[in-house]
């Protein structure tokens, strides 16, 4: 086994609403999904600090992660690694009008109430099951 990786999410409550962002066309897997800004940890990074880094990256603002709110893991036997996603409640420690999306990975932003703000839309796997499971 080659080692663990650890993928990080923020979901950040603006005003009752959750911020989503749409994946790019390049980006692997799950081109033009919807998804939730994060990323890999870094080595030696803690996972906290990781998804702070990752949404300013991403969308350009600055959160405070208060808890976990969704774990999941899978085993890939291709990369011979396993994958474990975290997905943090984040409270926003900006404005929202001070997004500012990295394009090469996010082609637009939404602020939803729920999954039906997104009908007939792509959805990744995990914010459904995050939606659906526990909110």
């Amino acid at each position: 086994m080659n080692g663990n990786r650890i993928i990080v999410h923020a979901l950040i409550n603006v005003d009752g609403k959750y911020l989503v962002t749409k994946r790019s066309k390049t980006e692997t897997p799950f081109p033009e999904y919807w998804d939730l800004p994060g990323g890999m940890v870094e080595f030696g990074e803690l996972p906290r600090d990781g998804v702070i880094r990752e949404t300013k990256e991403e969308v350009g603002l600055d959160i405070i992660p208060t808890k976990i709110i969704h774990e999941d893991s899978n085993l890939d036997k291709i990369k011979d690694k396993i994958f474990i996603r975290l997905v943090y409640l984040g409270e926003l420690n900006d404005d929202i009008k001070n997004i500012k999306l990295q394009e090469e990975e996010h082609s637009e932003y939404r602020l939803i109430n729920s999954l039906d703000d997104l009908k007939n839309e792509k959805i990744t796997p995990f914010l459904i099951d995050l939606f659906n499971n526990d909110l």
